[in-house]
């Protein structure tokens, strides 16, 4: 029957075995029908549940690539191929669209709060006045993407290409500087210091933190150029963490550069005092 067969490819795919369901069912079966009610009972419990709107926005987009304000929170996009899509407006909060391929869409406005975005292609994405808060942007392509009135208030960030192209304040490049060179991407790292020092320059901590990715890369000309003029402008301000902070990485640089000059605390040692500073001095 088919009853019974409904019955035996759900009992083989959920509940690991067959269960065959006949009209008059002997004791035996009638507890295997028990345990199937309680495996159903179960699954409807543990399962996600996708409301009508979504079902049918995702039908809309998928068929006419076009979707403007629709309700696609928490939904499931991975590796979907969007490019230039029309997403005006939508609600893309939680949603997973990790290694998605959205380039040249149309994101003006959507709300992409908490979603995941690692590893996707926005290149050339229309993102003016989205919220990106909290999104998950690492190892994100958003080369060429228009970032006009977008909010980007978040720190997932690590090997993203294409954010500096946004229009974001000092204190923002820095901590995403600071991200990238705790996850040794140093060269990264310098490269925001970069740009958040041409919007503040005489943020000193931005040139010592700049001066410890470059040591880290052993480039120790230019750690010292840079702790030397974050020196000064801590002496300027009349910051005594800054100097005290300053004065410990200038010791490790002379190290570095003379071995045999003496002996210290451990590089990683003092690295960790200066980063506690840092946060003292930045914020």
């Amino acid at each position: 029957m088919m009853s019974e067969r409904i019955f035996d490819v759900f009992g083989n795919v959920f509940c690991g075995g067959t269960v065959f369901i006949p009209r008059s069912p002997s004791p035996e079966i009638a507890m295997k029908k028990s345990l199937f009610l309680s495996c159903f009972v179960g699954i409807l419990a543990i399962a996600p549940v996708t409301r009508a709107e979504n079902l049918s926005h995702l039908s809309q987009l998928f068929s006419t690539r076009s979707c403007q304000n629709c309700d696609l929170t928490a939904t499931g996009l991975v590796n979907a191929k969007l490019g230039r899509v029309d997403l005006t407006g939508s609600d893309l909060r939680q949603a997973n669209l990790s290694g998605a391929d959205l380039s040249l869409a149309n994101l003006s406005g959507a709300d992409l709060t908490g979603a995941s975005l690692a590893g996707a292609n926005m290149a050339g994405a229309n993102l003016e006045g989205a919220i990106l808060d909290g999104a998950d942007l690492r190892g994100t392509y958003l080369s060429g993407a228009n970032f006009t009135n977008t909010s980007l208030n978040t720190y997932y960030v690590t090997r993203a290409v294409g954010l500096l192209e946004a229009n974001v304040s000092a204190e923002r490049l820095y901590q995403w500087g600071f991200i990238e060179s705790e996850s040794n991407n140093h060269r990264m790292a310098i490269t925001y210091y970069n740009y958040a020092a041409d919007i503040d320059p005489d943020n000193g901590a931005i040139y010592l933190s700049r001066a410890i990715a470059s040591f880290k890369l052993k480039d120790y000309y230019s750690a010292q150029q840079d702790v030397t003029f974050a020196r000064s402008l801590f002496e300027a301000r009349g910051s005594q963490v800054g100097i005290d902070a300053s004065d410990r990485l200038l010791a490790q640089i002379d190290l570095a550069v003379n071995p045999d000059s003496g002996s210290g605390n451990s590089f990683g040692n003092v690295v960790g005092t200066i980063t506690s500073m840092l946060f003292r001095l930045f914020f």
